[in-house]
């Protein structure tokens, strides 16, 4: 799964990086009724480049 996200995302090959953005889409998904459990449960490499997008889109909204 990391070996994808970095293909879509390469500045995530630097952990620096990857766990700002996951700090994000955690904050995200919390901020839309998704349980920490859920968000720790997902898998799915597309679901979670998703959750980023939409994260980034919301942030720069504000």
């Amino acid at each position: 799964m990391m070996s994808a996200l970095i293909d879509a995302r390469p500045e995530w090959a630097d952990k620096d990086a990857f766990e700002a953005d996951r700090e994000r889409i955690l904050r995200y998904g919390t901020s839309i009724g998704m349980t920490t459990e859920e968000l720790f449960r997902i898998t799915d490499p597309d679901e979670i480049l998703g959750l980023w997008t939409e994260a980034a889109a919301r942030d720069a909204e504000v």
